[in-house]
């Protein structure tokens, strides 16, 4: 049986995971709409929410999955997988403070890029960060999961 803490932070990436696949969803909600039927409210919300969630769920991976993925895996591959997942992780959060700020100015009608371009930011970013939850799931399945059912 894991241990109560690993328990818990793989429950709280779980969690993250999940909202950050419906930040995801918002998101190519918006570059759906774009240019014709901007969702203010909802450009208002992400532009709020996306980086505190995405640096949440960072977080809660850096302290809980990586170093738990180092002493179980051990190895070379597994220290180069960590830096790869930190890597995305800093140009994440670089793309959610663009994305942020760009929303923000969106909404008070001084955003210098075409509607064209914010749509390509938005689905690049939310691209990447499912591709990336994609590949943490993967890792927790396949180090984690046999060991929470034992």
């Amino acid at each position: 049986m894991p241990d109560t803490r690993l328990a818990d932070g793989l429950h709280t990436i779980e969690k993250n995971h999940g909202a950050l696949l419906t930040l995801c969803q918002r998101l190519e909600d918006l570059a759906d709409s774009l240019p014709f039927s901007v969702d203010e409210a909802l450009c208002r919300e992400v532009a709020a929410d996306i980086v505190p969630l995405l640096s949440q769920a960072q977080a809660v991976e850096e302290d809980t999955l990586y170093p738990e993925l180092t002493a179980r895996a051990g190895s070379c591959f597994s220290a180069l997988m960590i830096e790869r997942l930190k890597g995305e992780h800093r140009c994440d959060r670089s793309g959610a403070e663009e994305i942020a700020l760009t929303l923000q100015a969106m909404l008070a009608g001084r955003c210098r890029l075409s509607f064209e371009t914010v749509g390509y930011m938005l689905r690049g970013f939310f691209e990447c960060v499912r591709r990336h939850i994609a590949s943490e799931r993967e890792l927790i399945n396949s180090l984690y999961q046999p060991t929470l059912h034992s």
